[in-house]
């Protein structure tokens, strides 16, 4: 059976391991002029590091404004419908100046109400 070797003894039948040949290089490489650098090749896929313009100013979000405030209302509700009455229940809200949680109590306790009527 093979026995691994342990890293406290040295090897079996030899004086250690010969490290003669690692030594320190005797300069430092030299670097590249900063004018060399700008002119990189654009075809070796380096990418700039420069600032991105920034986004367009006066561009109408596609995104609906977040409708939170503080009311105490802290517990998730979640549910897979369609988009079309996602849609409804966020342009009633809209019309009626009301928060998303505040819509959904409402409809709640109207459909309570609707319920309990004979």
């Amino acid at each position: 059976m093979n026995q691994r070797t342990s890293i406290f003894e040295k090897p079996s039948g030899t004086q250690g391991v010969d490290v003669s040949g690692f030594a320190p290089k005797a300069r430092p490489e030299p670097r590249p002029r900063p004018e060399e650098i700008d002119l990189a090749n654009p075809d070796s896929r380096f990418k700039s590091r420069e600032p991105s313009p920034p986004p367009e100013v006066n561009v109408p979000s596609t995104r609906r404004q977040p409708m939170v405030y503080r009311t105490g209302r802290n517990v998730t509700f979640s549910a897979k419908t369609t988009g079309k009455t996602v849609e409804q229940f966020y342009a009633i809200a809209e019309a009626q100046g009301w928060k998303a949680g505040e819509t959904f109590e409402k409809a709640v306790a109207a459909l309570q109400r609707e319920i309990a009527q004979p």
